[in-house]
């Protein structure tokens, strides 16, 4: 039986703080912000005997509140660091059953998320190394159906490993542990319901939307994937050791894997899916957001490994043409451009039209969407390409990801960017967001000015623009 281990009587700052909590906290956590929202409903029955918990969320408002009160930036480091201390004495707790508890879980992943809140060049590299042990002790003592609770724990953990494999911890284990992750999910039974289902036929069973990762887990594992397969092969490129092929060619071939996994993870509505409650957030602009998630990570993927592109590019030279016009147009478009990127011409004007392809399924989102929330990330891979076409603007139709010529410039690609995201920091009050601004008007100058096309992945770790971008 549980314990109260808070104080009987909460003081005014404290109470002030868990209020902003619920009052203004919830609305930027998730997608979605109702009565049914688990960043409402799980940590509200936690905080009553759960310190860590208590504290961590006392902690993230006073951290949401320190960009427009710098006065309160002391207050939210010491509760983060009471916070560090309680959660510390939590897992010195765990040699005797090593059962790691929801609260504890929870606990972990609040601080890892909101970690740049309080320093925006603080990406929880500690939070994440130590986490991967507690998630995998935690999974290990789930023996039966996981409930919402314990989906909401899950989802929350997919999401904050997602974002911060793009820039924090060592990027091969991580890659692995993301795989090994990915096939334990696979196999577990899980809830998505609210209420408890356990008596209810399988047919019938209702799948609510997670505040992070919507309607597909799996679409957050494998972006995650990503991002550290991204950062293993830039590793890999700077160390260019002597006679070191192989290692590439796994690499190369891990990359056809998981492009392969994200191609056919489209994700249509189902008729079980259940509204979140919220009037500013539909189920159709999470499942919009799902698949911006989806097309950022195969268009990242396509930027580090353009070899992926090289079948489909030669497919498309084989429709309708004789032989003499396929050997010709090949020859000519596997030239590649002057500028050195390693992509041919109709490349470079395919992925920029999958970079304004990512852009037209967030601008179709209202603004006023809770989901604006979870478009940093999609946003700053897609803004990345915002680019000139090259020669004569040729692309090619991809056979699994079939996309609409857009007539805009880079400059009102740009534009739109910036303004939503200016927008958006507004909104959320955190300095992440400007960093992201930060990054992309980089990465612009370089590819307006420079010969290469910039990597932003490289330029943020060369540069230390390192933030979490969710």
């Amino acid at each position: 039986m549980r314990t109260a281990s808070l104080p009987k009587q909460i003081n005014d700052e404290s109470s002030n703080l868990i209020h902003h909590y619920f009052t203004r906290v919830c609305k930027i956590a998730g997608c979605f912000d109702s009565s049914i929202s688990p960043f409402r409903t799980i940590p509200a029955a936690m905080m009553a005997y759960s310190r860590p918990v208590f504290l961590l969320l006392q902690a993230s408002s006073a951290a949401q509140l320190s960009r427009q009160h710098p006065a309160m930036r002391f207050k939210a480091l010491s509760l983060q660091s009471e916070a560090f201390s309680a959660v510390r004495t939590e897992i010195s707790k765990l040699w005797d059953s090593m059962i790691v508890s929801d609260e504890l879980m929870l606990s972990c992943i609040i601080a890892g998320l909101t970690s740049s809140w309080y320093d925006v060049n603080d990406i929880g590299v500690s939070h994440v190394l130590g986490s991967q042990v507690l998630l995998s002790l935690w999974l290990a003592s789930k023996k039966t159906r996981l409930k919402y609770q314990e989906m909401f724990i899950l989802g929350a953990y997919v999401y904050w490993l997602a974002i911060s494999s793009f820039v924090t911890g060592d990027p091969g284990s991580a890659f692995h542990f993301q795989e090994a992750l990915q096939q334990t999910v696979d196999k577990l039974d899980i809830s998505f319901d609210i209420l408890n289902d356990g008596d209810v036929p399988a047919p019938s069973w209702r799948v609510f939307p997670h505040p992070l990762t919507g309607f597909s887990m799996k679409t957050f594992i494998c972006v995650g994937k990503v991002g550290s397969l991204c950062r293993v092969a830039h590793i890999e490129a700077v160390e260019n050791f002597p006679g070191r092929a192989d290692p590439q060619n796994r690499l190369e071939e891990k990359a056809e894997r998981l492009e392969a996994e994200l191609l056919h993870l489209y994700q249509p509505r189902l008729d079980n899916f259940q509204d979140p409650q919220d009037s500013q957030t539909t189920i159709n602009e999470i499942l919009a957001v799902g698949e911006a998630y989806r097309c950022a990570g195969l268009l990242q993927l396509y930027m580090k490994f353009p070899k992926l592109l090289q079948p489909h590019t030669k497919r498309y030279f084989n429709i309708d043409k004789t032989s003499w016009e396929q050997d010709f147009l090949h020859e000519l478009n596997s030239q590649e451009i002057p500028s050195g990127t390693g992509f041919t011409p109709i490349q470079h004007n395919w992925l920029r039209k999958l970079a304004f392809h990512i852009l037209s399924i967030l601008e179709r989102i209202p603004p006023t969407s809770g989901t604006r929330v979870l478009q940093g990330l999609p946003a700053l891979i897609a803004a990345t390409w915002f680019v000139d076409p090259t020669g004569d603007g040729q692309s090619f139709e991809h056979p699994l990801l079939p996309l609409r010529k857009s007539s805009r410039s880079k400059d009102e690609g740009r534009g739109v960017v910036r303004q939503g995201l200016r927008m958006h920091e507004k909104y959320v009050g955190l300095q992440q967001v400007s960093r992201v601004l930060e990054i992309l008007e980089e990465v612009w100058r370089r590819d307006d000015e420079g010969v290469d096309k910039c990597d932003w992945i490289v330029l943020v770790a060369s540069k230390g623009l390192q933030t979490l971008y969710g």
